[in-house]
């Protein structure tokens, strides 16, 4: 009975936007209480304990050890953790992979610092959607915060994506990765809009391709299967930074169209979106081109801009090779391409 499941046991703050109830198909989840407006913080939450050390070398014996300097009651929250909320885990290791997330893995001086993985009661009830209503930034702090990235309407799920590169990952890889069906709307196969997704998505993975000379997963793509980008010019060119300005401002403004339309456009991609298209608007040294990415960037909607900006397609710019130069040397490529 759903009323007496061990998860009633955790404690949902008082203030916090939701509960935790039965999922269908999906074990549990949290639900809205209330309206919650985009760009809204649902939950601030510590974790059970934390284990600093990459995800593939946890052993039973670290979860063991972190468990043993727990209170009774906390003990108590970890052994009430069921898998998929049905039956109890048979191992603490997978108990707390499917309960963690990283939290922290930074560089500092040089040296690289191991990552930090924390068991999280309350976030690890979310469930899992490719186009969700929340996200779970990665940040040097050990407490997990989640945003809305829309409106959520009261009784809605909320959901955030378990990967950050899906918005390039087509329905076929997601859930090779998921290793679960998830059936968002950019998952029910055979509809147009999944039909659509998939195209936009691999649009995506090729125009990022284009404008940071790697894969998601930061290498270069070699060989001859299944390749991103067909032309081999062009593939070269990204990789050595040789992309002109125009280019890298049209492959910018599609991408933002395309993030739009998937409902992945949220206001923490924003922020991170919005400085790169000025310093690429703010980089052009021939006036005819400079004053078409402003106008471009003036436009309302990202078609429109993405529409004004095509005006450049084909164009040179005197910044050009500087603005290449430059890439190379962040990259620690060779100066010359």
């Amino acid at each position: 009975m759903s009323q007496n499941h061990p998860y009633r046991s955790f404690e949902v703050p008082s203030n916090a936007p939701f509960e935790l109830k039965p999922s269908p198909g999906k074990g549990w989840g949290a639900f809205s209480t209330t309206k919650i407006d985009r760009g809204a913080v649902i939950l601030k939450e510590k974790p059970l304990f934390v284990i600093r050390k990459p995800h593939e070398q946890i052993t039973e014996e670290d979860v063991w050890t972190a468990f043993q300097h727990l209170a009774p009651s906390a003990k108590q929250h970890f052994l009430n953790l069921r898998d998929n909320a049905c039956g109890p885990f048979t191992h603490m290791t997978k108990a707390f992979a499917e309960n963690s997330f990283e939290v922290s893995n930074r560089t500092w001086l040089g040296a690289s610092i191991s990552p930090v993985h924390g068991l999280f009661l309350l976030h690890s009830r979310f469930n899992h959607s490719c186009i969700p209503n929340s996200k779970i930034p990665t940040n040097s702090d050990e407490i997990v915060t989640s945003f809305a990235t829309r409106d959520i309407m009261a009784g809605e799920e909320i959901t955030f994506c378990y990967n950050d590169d899906f918005e390039c990952r087509n329905r076929h890889e997601r859930h090779q990765a998921l290793r679960f069906a998830c059936n968002c709307k950019a998952c029910l196969i055979g509809t147009p809009f999944q039909q659509l997704s998939d195209i936009r998505r691999t649009l995506i993975r090729g125009l990022n391709y284009l404008t940071h000379g790697v894969d998601v997963n930061g290498q270069r793509q070699e060989g001859p299967t299944s390749p991103i980008i067909v032309d081999r010019e062009l593939k070269k060119a990204a990789e050595n930074f040789c992309i002109p300005l125009s280019s890298r401002l049209i492959y910018e403004l599609l991408v933002a169209y395309l993030l739009e339309e998937e409902g992945l456009l949220d206001d923490l991609r924003l922020e991170r979106l919005n400085p790169t298209l000025w310093q690429i608007t703010g980089s052009f040294h021939t006036e005819s081109n400079a004053s078409i990415a402003r106008l471009a960037m003036k436009q309302k909607s990202w078609l429109e801009k993405f529409c004004m900006a095509f005006g450049l397609y084909g164009r040179a710019d005197v910044a050009d090779h500087v603005v290449s130069k430059g890439l190379r040397m962040l990259r620690g490529l060779s100066i010359e391409s």
